[in-house]
């Protein structure tokens, strides 16, 4: 799993692309044991399980297109992909948004994709943005 998401990440350019490689949830969460790929500054970390239940649960809302990850760094072999950020892309309001991840603790939810509009991002839904979920 782990080398396919590497794969994944290389395809889109990384590291020379503008834009920072996205990926699926389940790319991102599925055999990852790994506390420091996302959130690593949380005193009091959740768990990476507990990261992917919470944004699985609101990729299924229904005023959510899709929740992406970006990633921003690949190390070496011994560490999983390293995120500091997610995208939620739905037509809810900034308020909903941050009521939703509240478990999670981010340091800031921003409207748009920090680097630009990646080439791999899907074509938005009527009415929905795009709400950057970062963890300094």
């Amino acid at each position: 799993m782990k080398d396919n998401l590497i794969k994944k990440i290389y395809e889109q350019g990384y590291p020379n692309a503008q834009t920072a490689p996205l990926v699926s949830l389940e790319e991102f969460f599925k055999g990852n044991e790994d506390e420091g790929s996302i959130g690593c500054n949380l005193m009091d970390h959740p768990g990476i399980d507990t990261f992917y239940s919470v944004l699985l649960e609101i990729k299924s809302k229904p005023s959510v297109q899709d929740v992406l990850v970006e990633i921003m760094e690949v190390e070496d072999e011994e560490y999983w992909p390293f995120s500091e950020r997610i995208y939620i892309l739905s037509s809810a309001n900034p308020e909903e948004i941050e009521e939703w991840v509240k478990i999670l603790e981010p340091d800031e939810i921003e409207e748009g994709y920090i680097f630009g509009n990646p080439p791999i991002a899907p074509e938005l839904y009527p009415n929905h943005k795009v709400f950057g979920v970062w963890w300094d």
